[in-house]
């Protein structure tokens, strides 16, 4: 927020600045991840949200483009490619028209801000959403191949920490939900809202460290290995928050969990840039595969993982009986899409080579064609439908001969 404030919300000057500053700390920045973030983006004016997007691909494209279309084509090929593009919405703000939208961007995760799982306390919060558009738009999402992440709040009015701990273990054993990921997120008293007027009047009462800390352990010790927990604590500056977690508060989770020897099964906490960094024991990458239901289809979470399941590489598979809309209307049979394929460990320029990098052990493609061979052999399924990044479009064309129909990489799989 700060730094937007400082380029005064221009888009143009808010990439440049980035990539200035990442390059400057020694970052590759060929490869980048852009996050829209803050306040309901899909809200906003669409002529506003058109522009927003494609200013973003010009300052990374270093060039004007004519629009959108014209913007994205070139970053397929430029020097800063867009490989991954993240939205953040809500639940209510996530329906179809919302999800063409959004492909037409180049989306390829969505952070939707579900908080709690009670419509009870959406009704005290005034949320204005209730659990079933969770639902609809977790199924709409996966049906559309888009990576699904939660903001995840615990502590919320109303709330205790038990009955977070039970909404959290309902997160993950409910089919209809099992994101991707989650950002956990604290309940905090932050200056200047009306849950900081509930505290002053003490209607409110937030959670004290201790039993925040505590809780936190209890949800991340219950997540399973294909979610990445991609934060804990909100990033709020300390001195706009009145009361409850501060962002420091996010080490104090670390430790006690080290100090209680509890492991986090979560995707971060696996990675091997990670725990390389970290000091572990590195071994051998073997194949592992995971299957489980939700939101109406078959999930195949593939990964690459050494004995102690440090994880250098995954792909997420969905195999659903619906077919893609407005890309294969009338097609019969099981559709299979390929929500995610990262490879794990120092980020590698695209024009180099680095002896015993994990992106260049050809582990990507060996799970990619583990993929497509499930895919066929075991689901039928006649091709195969990738939700890439922009800037990734080039890579499934060249290395996979997967061709661009609409927003997808595709590839016939008879072949």
């Amino acid at each position: 927020m700060l730094r937007a404030k400082k380029c005064d919300f221009d888009a143009k000057k808010q990439i440049k600045l980035r990539l200035r500053v990442l390059s400057e700390m020694g970052h590759p920045t060929d490869k980048v991840e852009l996050i829209v973030m803050g306040g309901t983006f899909l809200a906003y004016p669409k002529d506003y949200q058109y522009q927003f997007i494609k200013d973003c691909f010009d300052a990374l494209n270093g060039e004007e483009s004519a629009d959108l279309e014209e913007a994205k084509r070139v970053n397929e090929t430029a020097n800063h490619r867009c490989t991954g593009l993240c939205i953040e919405t809500r639940p209510d703000w996530c329906g179809q028209e919302e999800i063409d939208r959004m492909l037409e961007f180049g989306t390829t995760r969505v952070e939707l801000g579900v908080q709690t799982l009670d419509d009870e306390i959406y009704r005290l919060v005034r949320r204005g959403h209730k659990v079933e558009d969770v639902v609809k738009a977790t199924t709409l999402l996966r049906e559309h191949s888009f990576k699904v992440h939660y903001h995840w709040m615990p502590g919320l009015p109303g709330s205790t920490p038990e009955q977070d701990l039970e909404l959290s273990r309902e997160l993950f054993d409910d089919a209809r939900f099992k994101p991707d990921g989650l950002k956990l997120y604290p309940t905090m008293v932050v200056e200047g809202t009306e849950l900081e007027r509930w505290y002053q009047e003490n209607r409110y009462q937030p959670y004290d460290v201790n039993t925040m800390v505590n809780l936190m352990i209890d949800i991340k010790s219950i997540v399973p290995k294909y979610v990445r927990i991609s934060r804990v604590v909100r990033d709020i500056p300390g001195k706009f928050i009145i009361a409850g977690c501060k962002n420091s508060d996010g080490g104090v989770v670390r430790r006690r969990m080290k100090q209680r020897a509890i492991e986090c099964k979560c995707i971060r906490c696996r990675e091997y840039g990670h725990r390389a960094r970290d000091g572990w024991e590195i071994g051998e990458p073997q194949m592992v595969r995971m299957d489980y239901e939700a939101s109406g289809g078959r999930e195949i979470f593939l990964s690459f993982e050494d004995e102690a399941e440090t994880l250098f590489g995954l792909l997420r598979m969905r195999i659903q009986s619906k077919p893609v809309s407005k890309l294969e209307p009338e097609m019969k049979g099981n559709s299979a899409l390929i929500r995610e394929l990262h490879i794990y460990g120092p980020e590698v320029p695209l024009s180099e080579q680095k002896e015993g990098a994990a992106q260049h052990k050809g582990l990507g493609k060996a799970l990619l064609r583990e993929a497509e061979r499930i895919a066929g052999e075991e689901f039928q399924a006649p091709r195969m439908i990738i939700l890439s990044g922009v800037g990734a479009r080039e890579y499934y064309r060249t290395e996979f001969g997967y061709s661009l129909q609409g927003d997808y990489m595709v590839r016939d799989l008879s072949s």
